[in-house]
């Protein structure tokens, strides 16, 4: 029985070694805040601004209130009139952008239509700020959801994304609900190793 128990901890250790190594899921959701709280750098694990040429945008996000929210009650808010309104054009728009501590290899966003005919864009660019993703909502009526999402497999890659209303025919969208499937962190992926290592010694003792 002595010579299995540390073959029980190894197996252990790299189960759960294992089941974190594909990525943790960081959310973001503007819900639980009151309407103009300022949420930038609310959440663990990432930072969001607003980003664009439209003057006045102070770079904050902020939470709001929105009737066509697709989780509960708020939205994802700029400091302009058009609050709850989000614009990809980074020349003269209000787009948002969510950049994260470690690389994503997943993310998704809600764009939701705030009047019949809208496109929703989102992007999603690596640390060196190239453009490794992009997916273009399907035409949305007013309050529609589409799911944006983009998956990079296992790469790790993503350092940030900017999400809103299709540049290509001047549409604005609400924006809610932000996850992201990220790299654990270094410790995790450490515990992986020398998991994965022992147990590998381990076996070959065994032969």
């Amino acid at each position: 029985m002595k010579n299995f128990c540390p073959i029980i901890l190894v197996m252990a250790m790299a189960s759960a070694a294992s089941a974190t190594f594909s990525g943790n899921i960081i959310s973001v959701d503007a819900d639980g805040f009151g309407n103009g709280i300022d949420i930038s750098t609310a959440f663990d694990g990432v930072i969001l601004s607003s980003v664009g040429g439209y003057s006045g945008l102070d770079g904050k996000v902020y939470a709001w209130g929105d009737g066509l929210a697709s989780t509960s009650t708020n939205v994802f808010a700029n400091n302009l009139s058009f609050q709850r309104q989000w614009y990809s054009d980074l020349t003269d728009g209000f787009a948002l952008r969510a950049d994260f501590l470690q690389l994503a290899k997943s993310v998704a966003i809600d764009i939701i239509g705030d009047d019949w005919g809208d496109y929703g864009e989102l992007y999603a660019y690596n640390s060196s700020g190239e453009l490794i993703g992009y997916v273009l909502s399907p035409q949305l009526s007013t309050g529609e959801v589409f799911r944006a999402t983009i998956d990079r497999d296992w790469a790790f890659d993503i350092a940030y994304i900017i999400a809103g209303g299709a540049f290509s025919t001047t549409e604005t969208v609400h924006l809610d609900n932000l996850t992201a499937n990220v790299i654990p962190e270094p410790a995790t992926l450490s515990l992986f190793a020398l998991s994965s290592l022992l147990l590998t010694r381990k076996r070959k003792k065994l032969y």
